[in-house]
């Protein structure tokens, strides 16, 4: 296997289809941390608020696992390709 430089690390790492995985990764992230908080604090319609945020909290863990399982899947299929 040939040896990376740092630029070309760099470069790879700041590449427009890993760019796109990071902000799925960070979307999740986010959605996970937030909807919690913004949904829960609606007192008429706490369960419509709870429903809210149980979705968004489910939809911020799937975007986080998928983009995790992409970013795992395009580092060992660069991986191969290069070897």
């Amino acid at each position: 296997m040939d040896p990376v430089d740092a630029e070309e690390a760099l470069t790879y790492a700041v590449s427009r289809e890993m760019v796109a995985i990071y902000l799925i990764v960070l979307i999740g992230i986010l959605l996970q941390l937030v909807s919690p908080r913004l949904f829960l604090p609606i007192s008429r319609f706490s369960t419509v608020g709870r429903l809210f945020g149980t979705v968004f909290t489910v939809v911020g863990f799937v975007a986080t696992f998928v983009g995790s399982v992409a970013l795992l899947y395009k580092l060992v299929a660069d991986a191969v390709t290069r070897a």
